[in-house]
């Protein structure tokens, strides 16, 4: 689920990723419980408006590109799974923007 939380827009003009660690903060705060009674590791994959990735997804990211990189560098895995991932972010923003109701002309 995508949230617009406004609260921490004050903090990320002056650190960096400051609303990313909020999201990430509160994904895990949500759904940690749940996921380790369940056996589960929580992966909260947070991103800001900008493409600011929250450390946990970076690191994620990277480990599963380390597990992938059989035919091809791990950098260039990285790329190809970011670019994966902004692309269903673009269309699940496109596809919310596309379904409000638009007033009448």
């Amino acid at each position: 689920m995508m949230v617009c939380d406004f609260k921490h827009l004050g903090e990320s003009c002056h650190q960096t990723g400051a609303a990313v660690l909020a999201a990430e903060t509160r994904k895990l705060h949500s759904n940690g419980p749940k996921c380790q009674e369940l056996g589960w590791s929580c992966i909260p994959l947070a991103v800001e408006t900008y493409g600011n990735w929250g450390k946990e997804a970076q690191d994620t990211i990277s480990r599963l590109a380390s597990h992938l990189a059989i035919h091809q560098s791990k950098s260039s895995v990285v790329a190809e799974i970011y670019g994966r991932l902004n692309m269903t972010l673009v269309r699940s923003i496109a596809r919310a923007i596309l379904a409000r109701e638009l007033p009448p002309s």
